[in-house]
């Protein structure tokens, strides 16, 4: 009897601009490449350095950056709740709203079999899927 292969999928990571949900997310995709499967991870773009260290397979996992958009209020250049105090985590929630756009196009372009998000509840609208 031959052995079924397992189908390899291509994932994409959308989690909320947090270290603390970051992290998890990029160890999650990590272990997902180890099994062949290759991963987008959507990110704020100066996290993507920060971040680079704990990629592992980078030939499986590779890195979309989002700009994240001015909001009143949000400090310049703040991308991730760790650049904000505790209260204006609102505007950031708004900010990483309106990057609809973007992950929109992202979606559309990568044609992935699976989305992994958490706060982002929008983001399943562009999921061909």
């Amino acid at each position: 009897m031959a052995m079924v292969k397992n189908p390899r999928f291509h994932i994409v990571m959308y989690p909320w601009s947090a270290f603390g949900h970051m992290i998890p997310y990029l160890h999650l995709s990590n272990e997902l490449a180890e099994r062949g499967h290759s991963i987008t991870f959507i990110l704020p773009k100066k996290v993507q350095s920060q971040l680079q260290h704990l990629n592992l397979h980078p030939t499986l996992i590779s890195f979309h950056s989002l700009t994240i958009p001015y909001v009143d209020g949000l400090p310049p250049g703040a991308e991730t709740a760790s650049d904000v105090p505790i209260s204006l985590h609102h505007l950031l929630a708004t900010a990483m709203d309106r990057t609809t756009d973007q992950v929109e196009a992202a979606l559309r372009a990568l044609k992935s079999d699976f989305l992994f998000y958490d706060t982002a509840y929008w983001a399943p609208l562009w999921h061909p899927n």
